[in-house]
């Protein structure tokens, strides 16, 4: 009878952890940790932007100070562009997610996988393309205006569009993040 237990409780573990894995194998987290982040759909991905979306004029989603805000379309997402620090931030909160959770790295204390953010040139740390460590929204876009599924919105050096309920935001060198419900991307 011990020898059953041990077995069943063995297969149960092996089921257990095999529930875990990815299938794909994900991506590992750069914290060093070892985990494994969750990789996305690429056929949710927007890809890059197409010819013949409408463009926007920026000063519509001017808050006034230099950042350019806008909702994506009827999603739950929202952007800031932020030319004078040189990032483009996409973010949700964590109700909003449906794909698989982001894994915490060990050094953010605060939240994790909900925002991405796109330089315009590499930083002194970390990736021009990154989920970054916040402790709050960025921006308050309960005012904003939305940028509709097929525009796009150009504040040098940023080019964002939406396509659906998903933001992708690129920089003058090509390297982009997509941010959506369902889906997010970093293009390094």
């Amino acid at each position: 009878m011990r020898k059953a237990s041990a077995l069943l409780i063995a297969l149960g573990l092996a089921i257990t952890l095999g529930a875990c894995a990815t299938g794909d194998g994900g991506t590992p987290n750069t914290d060093g940790s070892g985990q494994v982040i969750p990789t996305p759909d690429p056929a949710l991905i927007p890809p890059a932007a197409p010819e013949g979306l409408r463009q926007v004029d920026a000063k519509m989603f001017s808050d006034g100070f230099g950042d350019y805000i806008f909702k994506v379309g009827d999603g739950p997402t929202w952007c800031s562009i932020s030319p004078e620090q040189g990032f483009v931030l996409c973010e949700h909160n964590e109700a909003a997610a449906t794909y698989p959770t982001i894994p915490i790295p060990t050094t953010c204390d605060y939240s994790y996988g909900y925002q991405v953010r796109l330089w315009a040139e590499k930083p002194a740390t970390g990736n021009i393309a990154e989920f970054p460590c916040m402790g709050g929204s960025y921006a308050d876009a309960t005012t904003a205006n939305a940028l509709a599924s097929g525009e796009q919105i150009k504040v040098a050096p940023f080019n964002c569009y939406v396509d659906d309920i998903t933001a992708r935001c690129e920089n003058g060198t090509g390297q982009y993040i997509a941010l959506g419900p369902a889906v997010w991307a970093l293009g390094n």
